[in-house]
């Protein structure tokens, strides 16, 4: 019987494994054979890591990384996926709620029904309890250390954003900003999403170079850091905060709105605007263009080898 059965939509949720492993855990990322303690870390998996779990009666942890307040305030709970949890697509009268799991619903019914919840940061684990009514435990999770390091690269002048194209990602504050900018500053913005068009639109309105990329390739990305200028992390809301640490794990200048997340774990390294003030932004822009580059040290408590000694000490009372 294999140790853990680690449910992750993507390799970045897989990142401690390798350092686990090495301790010694037998750790699946796939299939179906029994193991001691199921993880899910991502709500994109949390239905099929519940039902694993039942199925062969396995400690389950829950990893969750944000509670959206949009996404909570649209849905009331889904009672008949919260009772009957197993079906994942029902009917609904009047067609109120959608015939996939409600993102609330499957939330809750996991968290209920793990053993414990994690999640990476302290203001998430203001929110559970209030919003799903069940205790949590902080256990921040990681950057791609390996991958986004330092080097001496050409920088090329302008401000990239790196983020899905939604509105709480705020990009439209950056082609603003850069609008304000003398000269007018080019705009590189790395993501896919509903916003690109009026994004688009935004910036041939305000005669911003504007630039929106998708699909790059590991490689590309880690190129995409080292050469810019600076990065803007914009966001109205985060749970952990991943485009700052990169950028700064890169050297690179960032400017972040003053949130808590990213105060929580960035420390002074990144110069603050506030949120739904392009004066404030721009302020930063020009303080981070004058400055000296971030020290990537501060981002120590957050590297593939801190994170894996937080989860190997939460893990173990389960595997011993």
């Amino acid at each position: 019987m294999d140790d853990i059965r680690w449910f992750a939509p993507n390799r970045f949720c897989t990142l401690v494994v390798p350092s686990l492993r090495a301790r010694g855990l037998s750790i699946a990322l796939e299939g179906d054979a029994p193991a001691r303690l199921a993880i899910a870390m991502d709500a994109q998996v949390a239905a099929a890591a519940c039902t694993y779990a039942a199925r062969h009666s396995s400690v389950l942890i829950h990893y969750l990384w944000d509670l959206p307040p949009w996404r909570l305030g649209r849905g009331r709970h889904d009672w008949v996926w919260y009772v009957l949890g197993r079906y994942l697509r029902v009917p609904r009268v009047g067609r109120r709620y959608a015939e996939r799991p409600g993102y609330y619903s499957r939330l809750r019914f996991v968290a209920v029904h793990a053993r414990e919840v994690w999640v990476p940061s302290a203001h998430t684990a203001a929110s559970v309890p209030e919003r799903l009514g069940v205790a949590c435990r902080r256990v921040p999770f990681c950057f791609d250390s390996d991958r986004f390091t330092p080097a001496p690269m050409a920088r090329s002048r302008g401000l990239l954003t790196v983020s899905h194209l939604t509105p709480h990602k705020n990009h439209a504050a950056v082609i603003r900003a850069a609008a304000r900018l003398e000269p007018k500053t080019p705009v590189r913005i790395i993501g896919r999403g509903p916003e690109r068009a009026s994004l688009e639109r935004l910036a041939a309105t305000l005669g911003v170079p504007c630039t929106i990329e998708s699909d790059l390739t590991e490689a590309e990305m880690v190129t995409a850091y080292r050469t810019a200028e600076l990065v803007v992390c914009p966001s109205a809301f985060e749970g952990f905060g991943l485009t700052p640490m990169e950028a700064i794990a890169t050297a690179t200048p960032v400017v972040a709105s003053d949130i808590p997340p990213h105060r929580e774990f960035l420390g002074t390294s990144p110069h603050f605007f506030t949120l739904d003030d392009d004066d404030s932004l721009v302020a930063a822009i020009g303080a981070a263009r004058a400055g000296p580059g971030p020290e990537p040290d501060v981002l120590s408590g957050v590297t593939i080898d801190a994170a894996a000694e937080r989860f190997w000490a939460g893990l173990m009372p389960y595997l011993r």
